[in-house]
């Protein structure tokens, strides 16, 4: 036994958008009913569905038809979007499409006359086939799909042509549904011809959302978030100042999470768009999904019974790649961790979105138990970086010696080391160069730190250098070095 779903969906707006007209609504509809079931079709004004075969998989149409309904309403008010969701049901699809369009027709205060009648008593305007003969239908006296049944066949076919009582045999399930079945492509591309031709960088956003749009619904109908798309710019080839101007130009947006709600990608666009220069106007946007990514989870999500957190603001990684496409990427930095031994070059300044791009990508490797036979290197026993200070230095201090000892606003009292480190193998960019030029003399680092209690400064974190036995032969006394505080 079939079941067929007919939807139908309307959109209030404030201020109207030109984004949401018909075609763009029922497409979106459809993208995201993919989603749920193969078998979704598009007929007139509505969305028909074939559920049979997912209803096991999401435990019935009740909560089928929620799950669809709750995706349908945080699609479009993600779009600031109102949507009004209309569905009937029936055993073929012209069934479940009549029965729709007589809940539509159907006032609020009233039951919907549908549910009330016999599918043969559907009116005969709910019947496709039958509107263009409704004049000659209603004066025969045929004004429901029973009254046409019980009309000769022959007669019936030579008055209003085969195509009437095929669709009449389609809505009684005496001959199969035959629909060209929507089918979502591997990768998203598409483009629109603006209105008008736009001179600037700004104003192409109107279209960039539009395409966003439809991107967006293509990601939840195929169950992925998207992690990296091109946005690229046609030029009118009749407005170009110079012949050396591209007839194209075009804008990659990358993320360090994929996502399915764009509104974040929106606004790295925008940002984008605001600083570029246009050369000519330009006619035409082509949207490109680049790098997408399968969302696991995507089917198994289910509403939960406690109350959510209710996420306020961007999360650190959106800030991070708003600025750096504001501001430019290399004035957004972060520190990273470096392999060096030595406290000053431990950490370095790089990139921000690129570190937060690596740091996201191996949560993610993480997540999907890539990393499950490392071991924890942290392990019971006191870690010999349990000893270093809160804040460090830019540059080491030379402290001023008595006996052998250092002085930092007065005497200091040794508390605990030394802590031995030698770098003599760990060589960073810039040292490679002075050891193939023969300018190294000697080892980068070899230390041993001390922790000093000052009465005035509190904690300190200094350390020696150690001296080449020849050098403590001749008499040469070691520096000492203030290289951080203890908070």
């Amino acid at each position: 036994m079939r079941c067929w779903i007919a939807l139908h969906t309307s959109i209030t707006t404030e201020p109207a958008q030109a984004a949401w007209d018909s075609a763009a609504v029922q497409r979106a509809v459809a993208c995201i009913a993919l989603g749920l079931t193969p078998r979704v079709a598009l007929l007139d004004e509505a969305v028909l569905l074939e559920v049979s075969g997912s209803l096991r998989l999401f435990g019935g149409l009740v909560r089928l038809m929620q799950l669809l309904e709750r995706r349908l309403l945080d699609f479009f008010e993600s779009n600031k979007a109102v949507a009004l969701i209309q569905r009937a049901q029936g055993a073929t699809s012209l069934i479940a499409l009549g029965r729709l369009r007589m809940k539509i027709e159907s006032s609020e205060s009233e039951p919907p006359a549908a549910l009330r009648q016999r599918v043969a008593d559907l009116p005969m305007h709910t019947l496709s086939a039958a509107r263009p003969h409704l004049g000659v239908l209603e004066r025969i006296g045929c004004r429901s799909w029973d009254d046409l049944l019980r009309l000769p066949r022959d007669g019936v076919a030579r008055r209003f042509g085969a195509e009437l009582l095929a669709a009449l045999d389609r809505a009684r399930g005496s001959v199969p549904d035959n629909y060209d079945w929507q089918v979502l492509p591997e990768q998203f591309e598409e483009k629109l011809e603006l209105d008008t031709l736009v001179s600037h960088g700004q104003s192409l956003m109107a279209g960039a959302e539009r395409l966003l749009l439809h991107l967006q619904a293509w990601l939840l109908g195929r169950q992925s978030g998207l992690s990296a798309l091109r946005l690229t710019w046609h030029l009118d080839q009749r407005r170009f100042q110079s012949d050396d101007v591209p007839p194209t130009g075009e804008l990659e947006i990358r993320t360090a999470q994929p996502a399915q709600d764009l509104r974040h990608v929106a606004r790295l666009i925008a940002e984008h768009l605001a600083q570029q220069k246009l050369p000519a106007p330009v006619h035409s946007l082509s949207l490109q999904s680049l790098v997408t990514e399968r969302l696991a989870d995507a089917a198994a999500a289910t509403a939960s019974l406690l109350m959510a957190e209710r996420k306020q603001g961007d999360s650190a990684l959106e800030l991070v790649e708003r600025l750096s496409a504001r501001l430019g990427a290399a004035n957004v930095q972060a520190w990273q961790a470096a392999a060096d031994h030595r406290p000053e070059r431990m950490q370095r300044w790089v990139n921000a979105q690129s570190a937060i791009q690596s740091i996201a990508g191996g949560a993610r490797l993480i997540r999907a138990g890539g990393l499950k036979g490392l071991k924890n290197p942290v392990s019971g026993e006191t870690r010999a970086d349990a000893l270093y200070p809160t804040w460090l230095l830019p540059e080491p201090l030379k402290l001023q010696v008595l006996r052998d000892s250092p002085l930092y606003q007065g005497t200091l009292v040794r508390l605990a080391g030394p802590q031995r480190l030698e770098a003599s193998g760990w060589l960073m960019s810039g040292e490679a160069n002075d050891v193939a030029e023969g300018a190294r003399g000697k080892p980068p680092a070899m230390r041993d730190y001390f922790i000093y209690r000052s009465p005035l400064a509190g904690l300190l974190w200094i350390y020696s250098e150690r001296l080449a036995l020849d050098r403590l032969q001749a008499g040469q006394r070691r520096a000492w070095y203030l290289h951080g505080f203890f908070a």
